[in-house]
């Protein structure tokens, strides 16, 4: 850890006796953009808002992005310096990162699933994995798509259950399915007879039954 961080580290979270001077200066030296910067700037920004120094901030950041700094820096996971060598230096992507339940970070770092490579999309494709659905990012929302593996199992599923829902002694149980499924299930089997008929008709002319 730089001398610099170290005195951020120090003065992190304390009361706030800096000038606007301080907090400026510190920002300023902290150009290299790898992790353990990305997290100083965000204490730096989380001691400097004691002050509401947001002319000083809005020299270096708009007020949307110090807040993600500020949350990167808050975060008890990704501002961890265990962590640092295992991280993408992108603060956008630690933003992120911080959307995650902590114990599914923990799971992904221990496994190798979150390095220095990783990009943002990879995390708004876990994201939307965990919420099975949609998740916005950038005010772009990214839907998640079921692989060639899952749409098969979801088919099968739906096709098992349907099978439940028209066999048996009567055609359809009027309590478990709905006039949709109705719908699907007579379309199917007219679409099986048609094609059988079919078959059949060209068999005659062939004389083939």
């Amino acid at each position: 850890m730089t001398m610099l961080n170290a005195d951020i580290e120090r003065s992190a979270f304390g009361s706030n006796r800096r000038s606007w001077e301080y907090f400026d200066a510190q920002l300023t030296a902290l150009r290299v953009n790898d992790v353990e910067n990305i997290v100083a700037r965000g204490r730096l920004l989380l001691e400097a808002r004691e002050g509401s120094f947001e002319a000083m901030v809005k020299r270096h950041f708009d007020l949307s992005t110090a807040r993600m700094y500020r949350i990167v820096g808050a975060h008890p996971v990704i501002s961890n310096r265990c962590h640092v060598n295992a991280l993408p230096p992108s603060m956008r992507t630690l933003y992120e990162l911080t959307k995650l339940p902590e114990e599914i970070l923990r799971q992904k770092l221990k496994g190798g699933s979150i390095n220095p490579k990783l990009e943002r999309k990879d995390v708004a494709r876990w994201r939307a994995e965990q919420r099975g659905g949609q998740v916005e990012i950038d005010g772009k929302t990214i839907e998640h798509k079921p692989s060639v593996v899952e749409q098969l199992k979801m088919a099968k599923a739906e096709i098992d259950r349907l099978k439940q829902s028209i066999g048996g002694e009567h055609l359809f149980d009027p309590k478990q399915t709905s006039d949709r499924e109705i719908a699907i299930a007579v379309a199917g089997r007219l679409q099986c007879w048609r094609v059988t008929s079919t078959i059949e008709s060209v068999m005659v002319g062939n004389h083939v039954l």
